[in-house]
């Protein structure tokens, strides 16, 4: 944004709740929609943080609490109040970039989009990536496990045919193509996170490579499965339910990453994929989330 008249935000809107720390960490995939959002503790307290989401727009609060209330439940604990505000006009999207820092998760340096010409030479293998309204800033517990599992597959394979499903914002392609230089297919339901793989593809000079498309599930890619991995961070509730089809997905000697699943939800999940005829060889827990590496039996 530049020039005073697009400095000011009058139409945002704020969303907040407050709540432990895994409730906190559960609920957001839930805030895919919104423009930022932030994570503090509440007053200083440890155990007490709150979660804060800005909106172009007045979000509807129905769906909001009834997935925060869905959480509470698999966490035992109460449902959280949710308060909705309209703010004052100020570039407050601009002013959540300019909090963001690089990060380094394993081999990769995640560097936001405003700060590359801030940061310093690295032997890490850099990831520019200027989420917007996508998933996948690289500060979510299940994009960092999925980062070290395929750091991990990196040391003994080399995928040909690689899949990133529900790609979000692309990083989890942005960081197969930087391993591998092989050509990604990334899918996401959603247009304007295809439109962010796109324009994060832009910024890491690795367009060619990578190969963006909308649509539901496995539908984009039917012609072109099976992959010799598949990586996919979602959610517990769609991710059992197309363990079946994932199945097909995978080739004979593929592998398969799952991540978006908190440590309550674990059961349910890998009891689907052990039924579809998938066995789990590692298995990593950040916070309150597990990603997981499997392969065929």
């Amino acid at each position: 944004m530049t020039g005073p008249a697009s400095a000011e935000r009058p139409d945002l809107w704020q969303l907040r709740f407050s709540g432990s720390r895994q409730l906190v960490d559960a609920s957001e995939p839930l805030f895919q929609s919104a423009l930022s959002v932030a994570r503090v503790r509440a007053g200083g307290s440890a155990k007490e943080w709150t979660l804060e989401a800005l909106f172009d727009g007045e979000p509807a609060a129905a769906p909001f609490e009834a997935g925060l209330a869905l959480a509470a439940e698999a966490l035992g604990v109460l449902a959280p109040a949710v308060e909705i505000a309209c703010l004052e006009p100020r570039d407050w999207l601009a002013e959540n970039r300019a909090d963001l820092t690089e990060i380094a998760v394993g081999r990769f340096r995640i560097v936001p989009e405003h700060r590359r010409s801030e940061a310093p030479r690295s032997h890490l293998l850099n990831l520019y990536v200027d989420a917007g309204p996508a998933f996948g800033s690289g500060r979510h517990e299940t994009t960092q496990g999925c980062l070290l599992l395929l750091e991990e597959i990196a040391r003994r394979r080399r995928p040909p045919r690689i899949l990133d499903l529900g790609s979000g914002s692309g990083i989890l392609a942005l960081a197969a193509v930087q391993l591998w230089k092989r050509r990604v297919v990334a899918t996401d339901i959603d247009p304007v996170a295809v439109r962010t793989v796109r324009a994060n593809a832009v910024r890491n000079g690795c367009l060619p490579r990578i190969a963006a498309r909308c649509g539901r599930g496995l539908d984009p890619v039917r012609r072109e499965q099976p992959f010799d991995l598949v990586i996919a961070n979602i959610l517990a509730g769609p991710l059992a339910d197309i363990a079946p089809e994932l199945r097909g997905a995978v080739a004979r000697r593929g592998q398969l990453i799952l991540s978006g699943i908190l440590s309550s939800q674990e059961n349910r999940v890998l009891c689907r994929y052990r039924a579809a005829g998938f066995r789990l060889e590692r298995r990593l827990v950040r916070g309150s989330w597990s990603s997981y590496r499997l392969r065929l039996r």
